[in-house]
This record gives C-alpha cells, structure tokens and sequence, in this order.
C-alpha cells in the first residue's frame, strides 16, 4: 500500500482531513507565541477561534515564531510503515522557504538504506499552504487506482508544476521580519499602502511578481491573475486561505464567481506559514498553468 504524507505547513487541518475523507498523515510542527508553545496539529484546537486570538497576538507584536521538524521525527513517522511493507510519499514545504525538505530527505535516505528498497520518497511541492495540500489530495486520489510506487511518484512529480499559489499580504512586515523582504522597501511600501503580489516559483522560492495600490485592487490582482491562468479544462476546486479576514476572502470568491468558477473553499490560513505571512494575508491555490 502506498501512503501519503505531508507536512504540517500543507493547510491540512485534521478537520479538512475528516470532511474530505482522505488518509493522509500530516506531521505536526511546533508554533511558539511567546511562553506558550502549540503543537501543529495534534493539540485539539479550533483553528477558527484560535485564529482571532493568533494574529491579534501578532498585530499587537507579540513574538511567534515555528520549529522545523527534525529528521528523526520523520524517521518515527516513516518507519511503522516501512516496516509494514508500505511505501511513502511526502510532501514538504518549499525547500527555498523552510529546512523541512532537507530533514525529510534524511530520514528517506536512512531508512531506504536501512531497509534496502526505495520506500521512501520525499516531494519538495516548491510552495507552502493549500499549494502543498492540493499535491497531497491529488497524491492520494491517484493512489487509489495506481498502485506502481514508481508510476505514482512520476505523476505527482509533474504535478508539482501545476499547482499554482498567488498571495498577497496586508503588511509587508510581517515578511520582512522572516527576511523574506528587504526592511526598507516593506516600511516604504506599508507607509503608501502599496500591497505586494508573490508566488511560489519553479525553483522553490517566493517571488514578488507586483505592486498594487491598495487592498482592494490586490484582491482584483488574485481574482485576475487566477482567471487567467487556470485550467478550464479540469473539474477542480479553488482554494482560498485567509489570515483572519474573512470578508477579503469573501470579496476574492465573489470576484471569482463573476468570472465564472464556483467550486471554491474557504479556509483559515494554516498556522505554521500563517505566522510568516501575518495578519490580513490572503491567498489563493488552483491547478493551472506552469507557474513561471
């Protein structure tokens, strides 16, 4: 049997596991607020409420920060079911954005050596968020039917290329603070309220690819840029991922449905990249075209 992992950076909520029925293992991360220390996702917490109190926290300039997962942890996920005969497959963030790839790749290396075969294969989804949790599902739905380890990691390999993940941000400080964006071009840009478009690109990074004059003009970008780039030809569902704006969230969905696509899904930002990304950010996930 082949199984699906993913980290916790993937937007994969136990309770979006629950909804949609799928069987994939997400392995928690650790998000520090200060003195208190949460556990991404295995404490049992109303992402919906906490993220109020979350990013309030932030907006008041309490200290966050997230720790990666260390190679050994992988390796206590990985092995019961390398030792059950099952091969893996996991997804990670963005290797240009977080460690976790490298710490995945291992504990792939340790214990394909240790049991002698390719059980193991660890995808860096060049993205974070729903980007990386779309990769997960679809890896999943394939394995239902495609049982060839090696047939499956070439599809999802290729797929990693269509997913695209556009987001924009209410205060450019919050990236500047992780050294994602030069300080002073992010006070400059907060001051004159310009709102940054970025992307996850082809080599594993976050790329600011515009400018806009305010937020309402940002969320018409998002709304445009997904109109124009995503493939009509597939069924598929939009996603949408807010840092505690709903009614932003809201406006880019109705933008989306006057352009003719129904099938989206709100959701909060997950946690891990929600607290490099910060209050007000708003992204958006699709299936589309290559993304650089």
């Amino acid at each position: 049997m082949i199984k699906i992992y993913a980290d916790a950076g993937s937007n994969l909520f136990p309770s979006i596991l629950k909804e949609k029925n799928l069987d994939i293992r997400v392995i928690p991360m650790t998000l520090q607020i200060e003195d208190e220390q949460l556990i991404c996702y295995e404490d049992k917490i109303d992402v919906n409420e906490f993220s109020k109190s979350f990013y309030e926290k932030m907006k008041e300039g309490k200290k966050v920060s997230t720790t990666l997962i260390n190679p050994y942890r992988f390796m206590e996920e990985f092995e019961n079911d390398v030792m059950n005969g099952n091969d893996i497959i996991c997804f990670t963030m963005a290797k240009g954005i977080s460690g976790t790839y490298q710490a995945a790749k291992m504990a792939e290396k340790e214990l394909n050596e240790k049991y002698q075969r390719n059980a193991i294969h660890v995808i860096d989804s060049r993205t974070a968020g729903f980007g990386e949790g779309l990769q997960a599902i679809h890896a999943y739905e394939l394995s239902k039917n495609i049982q060839d380890f090696g047939a499956l990691i070439e599809k999802c390999e290729q797929f990693v290329y269509k997913v695209r993940s556009e987001f924009t941000v209410d205060k450019i400080k919050y990236l500047a603070r992780t050294g994602r964006v030069n300080p002073l071009m992010a006070k400059g840009a907060d001051l004159l309220h310009i709102k940054i478009i970025l992307k996850g690109t082809n080599d594993s990074k976050i790329a600011n690819t515009a400018k806009v004059p305010g937020r309402k003009n940002a969320i018409k970008y998002l709304a445009d840029t997904c109109l124009t780039h995503i493939d009509k030809n597939i069924k598929q569902t939009i996603f949408i991922a807010h840092c505690h704006d709903y009614q932003a969230a809201e406006q880019l969905k109705m933008l989306l449905n006057n352009g003719g696509l129904n099938s989206i899904e709100i959701y909060d930002y997950d946690l891990v990249t929600g607290s490099h990304v910060g209050p007000g950010a708003l992204a958006i996930f699709y299936i589309g075209e290559n993304r650089d």
